[in-house]
């Protein structure tokens, strides 16, 4: 299975899925307008990864903004995600911050609740 790559925009953020490592990770700032095709590309990688999957998957969220649109993009990446832990799959999200940005240390607690998956809240500088 090939990794996906999704390079940054202006109004994108990165996004690696690596299917060796079970590395999954999005960073950056997302004004997106239009999620769907951003959406359904990752969404479709994760059905597959997910039919055989690494003993472990990690994602690692490290973003600086988001916008109405792509909060809710992410929340639904989520929620496949809690699919397949619910299912049994060992996985790990581990939301990075900034110390300073106490937004999106908030908007990482109310997504932790939301879902069952653990979160590691990771603070960087």
């Amino acid at each position: 299975m090939n990794a996906l790559y999704l390079e940054p925009s202006e109004d994108s953020p990165k996004v690696y899925l690596d299917y060796s490592s079970g590395k999954l990770s999005i960073e950056g700032r997302s004004f997106m307008e239009d999620t769907t095709p951003f959406h359904q590309a990752i969404v479709g990688w994760l059905r597959t990864y997910f039919q055989s999957p690494q003993p472990l998957t990690v994602m690692e969220l490290e973003l600086e903004y988001l916008n109405t649109s792509s909060t809710k993009m992410l929340l639904d990446i989520l929620f496949e995600l809690n699919k397949f832990y619910i299912f049994g799959n060992k996985i790990t999200i581990r939301w990075k911050y900034d110390p300073d940005d106490e937004d999106m240390e908030d908007l990482g607690r109310e997504m932790a609740d939301m879902v069952d998956i653990p979160f590691e809240h990771v603070v960087f500088s």
